[in-house]
């Protein structure tokens, strides 16, 4: 016998009001200067920690370098950053959609327009429409159902509409300004994830056969004669395939394996370094320092933070980036020794301590990300930087950095690194 129909209610009501974060991301101090991102498409729904312990939920609607603003009840509300000890992010509203519609019935409508209602507070929109056609197959008439799928394609049709009128303003904002710095393309992001794999713990991954049959035609000394047990070769798991690939050095075919999934390496750096929230574009990449005309050398990109080609560009421009005696900001083998995170605590406490800043110039002086090593930023540098294919992999990509006119470069050479 199932639960009748105002337990599911009750239920749904207990779980909806429960807010368990899964990615969190202390905020840095950042310079005070705002810049702000577009609306995004998605919203993320986090848990905000202000100093004092309170916690608000709500989802976040803009990132900005000094504030965040933050849909409370259908209410925008604007946080200081400088008041704001955490953000810890759900998980996506698909998968949290998922998890909540496999506990209620198909013939509990009631239950189901509730979860409606839930989407189409968090802009889910698309997904709603899709539940309430479910809905609507069962119950045609019903009246609820119909008022709010008549309300959603309509302002789903309107906020399209907007952000396409927004797409092409920014185009042609863009066409006016000078050449920007250029990103990876999605061959060259697909690579760095090839080359980033942990084994141990692999993202989703695809090989085709024909990739396992090239090699096998070019290298027929490493595989049996016999073409069953040839075969078998294509029998194995994609991982397995990608071993092989590995164990041969088939540098020239690592591009054709498809990684559908960040590797955990970069998802630590977009989660907590490179990404939207993190202090690398937030702190360093502002347009007074490494994100500007003026950064020299080390300039880094700031437009889409959250988009891939940023992240990926970012990524290898650190990665490549070295100090003016040619020592790497990335050490792998002593995480806490790298310049990238020397320079990013306070001088005094530092072995590299970053430059100073004329406040009259760029308008204040250096701040620090990391006053202490007990810092939570610090903690998740390091643990990313330990996350790291070791030796550094050359990625044999060919990317141009911003002082590329002027001959110089920041690339390290990866000549001799045994990489897989």
């Amino acid at each position: 016998m199932s639960p009748p129909r105002t337990l599911h209610l009750t239920l749904l009501a207990l779980i909806l009001g429960s807010s368990t974060p899964i990615v969190s991301d202390t905020l840095a101090q950042p310079a005070p200067e705002s810049t702000t991102q577009t609306e995004p498409r998605s919203p993320r729904e986090c848990v905000v920690t202000l100093p004092g312990g309170r916690k608000l939920t709500g989802i976040l609607m803009e990132s900005r370098e000094t504030e965040i603003v933050l849909r409370i009840n259908g209410i925008d509300t604007t946080f200081q950053r400088s008041r704001i000890s955490s953000i810890d992010f759900l998980p996506p509203i698909d998968e949290r959609f998922a998890q909540l519609r496999a506990a209620v019935p198909n013939d509990d409508i009631d239950a189901r327009l509730t979860l409606v209602n839930w989407l189409r507070d968090r802009r889910a929109y698309e997904l709603a429409i899709t539940e309430l056609d479910s809905i609507l197959e069962s119950d045609p008439d019903n009246p609820d159902a119909l008022v709010l799928h008549r309300w959603l394609t309509e302002h789903l049709k309107l906020m399209n509409a907007r952000l396409d009128r927004e797409d092409i303003e920014n185009r042609n904002q863009r066409s006016k300004r000078p050449p920007q710095t250029p990103t990876l393309t999605e061959e060259q992001i697909n690579l760095i994830r090839v080359y980033e794999i942990d084994l141990d713990d692999p993202p989703k991954l695809k090989v085709d056969n024909d990739t396992i049959r090239t090699l096998m035609a070019r290298e027929p000394e490493s595989f049996p004669i016999d073409p069953e047990e040839r075969e078998r070769f294509l029998e194995m798991s994609d991982l397995d395939k990608l071993r092989l690939l590995f164990s041969h050095r088939a540098r020239d075919l690592y591009g054709e394996v498809r990684v559908q999934e960040n590797p955990r390496s970069i998802e630590l750096f977009k989660d907590h370094i490179g990404g939207p929230t993190g202090w690398l574009v937030n702190a360093c990449a502002t347009t007074r320092c490494h994100g500007g005309t003026e950064a020299g050398d080390f300039q880094l990109l700031t437009r889409r933070p959250n988009s891939d080609e940023t992240v990926y560009t970012n990524f290898l421009i650190v990665d490549r980036a070295t100090l003016k005696d040619g020592t790497p900001l990335i050490n792998v083998t002593d995480p806490a020794r790298s310049p990238l995170i020397q320079l990013a605590m306070v001088q005094s406490k530092s072995i590299y301590p970053h430059p100073e800043i004329d406040p009259l110039v760029y308008g204040q002086g250096f701040r620090p990300i990391f006053r202490t090593t007990r810092d939570k930023g610090y903690a998740r540098a390091i643990d990313w930087i330990r996350s790291l294919y070791t030796p550094r992999p050359d990625y044999g990509i060919e990317y141009p950095p911003p002082s590329d006119e002027e001959g110089e470069s920041p690339e390290t050479s990866s000549e001799g690194s045994e990489t897989p």
